[in-house]
């Protein structure tokens, strides 16, 4: 999780964030997902050999990976309206771009936990999951 200060220009973060992509998971990603902030005619093929970038237009991608790709972008905008919103940088206990991080980090973890939490209460996490948890014996 990294956070990057959004504007003025974020055309010219998108290069930056495939670079920390690529050096942190030695690997360029299968999908690269942004919003309209970023799309520009360079950044349409950033990160290099990236097969599948997906900068809000629909005819970025494969009509196949549409669907997988609209689905991606969106709990990131609500991650994002949460954080802005209800959850206030502001309000923050944590200031400063690390306490953004921090800020950030409880937020995502807090939503992964209340997803596990929904999946788990829907019965659809298999036992092999569960038993990789540690929460089945």
């Amino acid at each position: 999780m990294e956070n990057f200060i959004g504007k003025p220009n974020d055309k010219t973060l998108w290069s930056g964030t495939a670079q920390l992509f690529e050096k942190r998971m030695k690997g360029i990603p299968d999908h690269a997902i942004g919003d309209q902030g970023y799309r520009s005619r360079g950044n349409q093929v950033i990160p290099n050999g990236c097969p599948h970038i997906f900068l809000v237009k629909s005819q970025d991608v494969a009509e196949e990976k549409r669907d997988f790709c609209q689905k991606a972008r969106s709990p990131t905008e609500g991650f994002i309206a949460v954080s802005k919103n209800l959850r206030g940088f502001g309000c923050s206990l944590y200031q400063g771009t690390d306490g953004n991080r921090i800020w950030s980090l409880l937020c995502q973890t807090a939503y992964n936990l209340k997803k596990f939490l929904q999946l788990y209460n829907d019965e659809k996490i298999s036992e092999e999951s569960l038993m990789r948890f540690g929460l089945l014996g």
